[in-house]
């Protein structure tokens, strides 16, 4: 794997981290995924940009895929600062089709193939329940954290069968087996995510393709970010009582998340198919 000698562009000393970079710099010796290619839904921030990174510093080569094309940009360039021609930064809005399977088939022509999907575009908008949420919250929410899902699939599978196999992860989430009751639209969603994972498991095994969840509890991304500041209460207060539950007594890191992922993906996990993983902190042992 090849690095960059010389000083980090500006928008990368400001986007990673000295301890992210000296990460990837420790874990080039590894390059378990060499010669692999994967595109990541939602890449360019949260659990999708950490995930990003982790594949790349691991030798992967990959779509960092954005509905912002600019995140999906600065994500690359950070990859590509150390291991040049690692990433490209593709921009769709992952709930149409017609966007979707232009992003794969661009990757897939620069790249040469395609090994694999990770599903990490999401959202949730604190809906409330089924009285409260508007059809419109409800739509939304299926669309972005399920129909994307479903559509990543229809035009990724056929190109990674042509590679050979592979692998597919998709963020579901606790809530996926256990509800707030004040989202209705989000528990629905992430239930969805564990039942189709299974569904594409069990039909693609024969492709050689293994479909896995990751099922994080409350994580400490961007998205939290947002959420709280909608609500003008303080930041730090509210991230610590989301936090009480969790045993360990943290909400979920996104290189928590992005360690799962890669695990999935691997050889290590090469007779692994249709699981949702918890990494939640104990969360759900409650």
């Amino acid at each position: 794997m090849r690095t960059h000698q010389a000083s980090l562009p500006s928008i990368v000393q400001k986007t990673m981290s000295r301890s992210e970079l000296a990460a990837i710099k420790r874990r080039e010796s590894m390059a378990r995924f060499e010669n692999s290619i994967f595109i990541v839904t939602g890449g360019g921030s949260g659990l999708g940009r950490a995930t990003s990174l982790r594949l790349a510093s691991e030798g992967a080569r990959i779509g960092v895929l954005d509905l912002q094309l600019k995140s999906a940009e600065t994500v690359a360039e950070e990859i590509n600062t150390v291991a040049d021609g690692r990433a490209i930064a593709l921009e769709a809005d992952v709930t149409e089709a017609d966007a979707v399977e232009s992003a794969v088939a661009r990757a897939t022509t620069e790249f040469g193939g395609l090994h694999g999907v990770v599903n990490c575009a999401g959202i949730a908008l604190g809906e409330g329940g089924v009285v409260d949420c508007t059809e419109k919250a409800w739509d939304t929410m299926m669309n972005v954290n399920v129909k994307s899902i479903f559509l990543t699939g229809k035009y990724a599978i056929p190109e990674i069968i042509k590679s050979g196999g592979g692998s597919i992860v998709n963020i579901a989430s606790v809530f996926g087996f256990v509800v707030n009751k004040d989202e209705c639209a989000y528990a629905a969603s992430k239930g969805a995510v564990v039942n189709l994972t299974r569904q594409m498991a069990l039909q693609h095994a024969s492709d050689k393709i293994r479909v896995n969840a990751v099922c994080p509890a409350d994580a400490d991304t961007p998205l939290i970010d947002g959420l709280i500041g909608k609500t003008g209460a303080d930041l730090e207060a509210e991230k610590a009582e989301l936090a009480a539950p969790i045993p360990m007594g943290h909400l979920t890191k996104p290189d928590d998340v992005a360690a799962a992922i890669s695990f999935l993906l691997s050889s290590d996990s090469e007779f692994i198919t249709g699981v949702s993983l918890p990494v939640d902190g104990g969360f759900l042992v409650q």
